[in-house]
């Protein structure tokens, strides 16, 4: 089979670890209209044993140079990295779109109160509706009560 071949059943190598012994590859087999894909893991040696090389590892280190195969490697962790903070980035969207919508149902919570929604302090219950946490929204609340219980008195 030629190089050219073999790049075409093994596609863009990476190192596994920083001793470069271990590789995982995807092996890509084409049988009629059928594409078969897997990745491999292999080891320099079968076994930890010097003596017998892996015979995959080695075409693999023949027909892609250290230089490619470090090359795959950084560009496959550069990829994941921005993977990483992408999926990071999402969570911390869903995190703040539930923090949002308790916050949201907190201030409901609070308006149907009958002593804060039947209220004339506007300025109070604008803070509550402009409040940023569940906390400032009931401290909020608890003054305009306790300012309509002293009035009631």
């Amino acid at each position: 089979m030629s190089d050219n071949a073999l790049r075409e059943k093994y596609v863009e190598p990476i190192w596994l670890n920083i001793e470069k012994t271990i590789i995982e590859v995807e092996e890509v087999t084409v049988v009629g209209k059928v594409k078969h894909e897997r990745k491999l893991v292999l080891q320099k040696y079968n076994d930890n044993n010097k003596d017998d090389e892996n015979a995959i590892f080695a075409l693999i280190t023949k027909i892609y140079s250290e230089e490619e195969i470090d090359k795959f490697t950084e560009d496959y962790n550069e990829e994941e990295k921005a993977k990483h903070a992408q999926k990071k980035a999402e969570q911390e969207q869903e995190e703040e779109l539930v923090r949002l919508e308790r916050l949201f149902k907190t201030k409901l919570d609070i308006f149907n109160i009958e002593a804060i929604s039947n209220s004339e302090n506007k300025e109070l219950k604008s803070k509550i509706r402009r409040s940023k946490s569940d906390a400032e929204a009931i401290a909020n609340a608890v003054i305009l009560m306790m300012q309509e219980d002293n009035a009631d008195v």
